[in-house]
């Protein structure tokens, strides 16, 4: 969906609307009305109204959630005056629509379907990038320092943006996971993230987990300056476990939410905590399942570097099962959920 769409006909064949969520003011001619969108701006899904509402421009819409969409609403708008081209029978690797699995179109998924989830070509070959790059850019590190004085700093570029492109990757895997397939997908260069989009995926990771770990750093404030009681390390450890742990409790949902809405519409308290609430039983049974992989991953020390190298491969691949789980929850739940994602 592209604003200031250029008017090739009559004055009233465009509809001008704003986005509900940061007020963009977008023009779409009006045979694309009722069907979904992303605005430009803040990347959030919208549906073209069927004509320009009689509210000033400025007064953003309110689109209302969980009402029907039209039988068009999950075709991508396309911005050309002509009529969108047919689609493809098979959906793009990495792109998700709403309303892509029918009644009984679900397969069960097996154990040796999530296990053997990274062993594709792509797969693989992200796999050993993401295992071994770190080393290198390590090795790097302290070769680099004996030549010139900007190590450090070319270090830490290399340390983000691989970092941006393994979370990239990764919101690619749940979707995969949320189509159904059972390998991990392929990244074309056409569909490569730029520098910035990057940063920005980067960002929300990171507000993602300042959010859910907002409780803990609360009560460790409140320990240091405000403790009335002077509580023992033996109570006041516990206490900020379990901070932790509810914490943690919400963050894969709203990790799932990034990677399909992918914008800062993922942080919307009722969208969380209702989707919670919907999957409540099977929610609860994903992250004790997530707790057990943290768990996992702290078991082998990294005290020698043999050990630190094996020890960071069995975390990526757990995270690459993580990533896959979080997708099939979705794609079981999807009724439940009723997010009618379109991306």
């Amino acid at each position: 969906m592209e604003p200031d769409t250029p008017n090739t006909g009559q004055p009233d064949s465009l509809i001008q609307f704003s986005c509900s969520f940061c007020g963009r003011q977008i023009k779409m001619p009006r045979e694309y009305a009722g069907r979904k969108g992303k605005c430009p701006q803040c990347k959030s899904v919208l549906v073209v109204p069927e004509s320009t509402p009689a509210a000033p421009p400025d007064e953003p819409i309110r689109l209302r959630r969980g009402s029907a969409p039209p039988a068009e609403a999950a075709r991508p708008i396309y911005t050309e005056p002509h009529p969108p081209p047919p689609e493809p029978a098979e959906e793009p690797s990495g792109r998700l629509q709403a309303g892509i699995s029918g009644p009984g179109q679900h397969k069960p998924v097996t154990l040796i379907d999530i296990l053997s989830f990274p062993f594709s070509l792509a797969g693989a070959i992200h796999f050993l990038l993401f295992c071994l790059t770190p080393a290198l850019v390590a090795l790097l590190q302290n070769t680099v320092l004996l030549i010139c004085c900007y190590g450090q700093i070319l270090a830490l570029a290399s340390y983000i943006f691989l970092t941006g492109y393994f979370y990239y990757y990764l919101t690619n895997c749940v979707i995969a996971g949320a189509k159904g397939e059972r390998f991990a997908p392929d990244i074309s260069f056409e569909d490569f993230p730029s520098i910035i989009d990057l940063l920005r995926r980067l960002l929300l990771l990171v507000m993602a987990l300042l959010v859910c770990l907002a409780p803990a750093f609360v009560y460790i404030f409140y320990k240091q300056f405000w403790d009335p009681m002077d509580m023992p390390a033996w109570v006041a450890g516990p206490i900020l476990y379990i901070w932790i742990a509810i914490g943690l409790f919400f963050l894969p949902m709203l990790l799932l939410a990034l990677c399909l809405f992918d914008s800062v519409s993922a942080f919307n308290p009722r969208l969380i905590i209702g989707s919670i609430f919907s999957t409540f039983l099977p929610y609860c049974g994903l992250v004790l399942l997530f707790y057990l992989i943290g768990f996992l991953m702290f078991l082998i020390p990294g005290w020698h570097p043999v050990l630190a190298l094996l020890s960071w491969i069995i975390d990526v691949y757990l995270i690459f099962i993580c990533a896959y789980v979080l997708g099939r929850f979705f794609r079981s739940y999807e009724k439940r959920l009723n997010w009618e994602i379109g991306l």
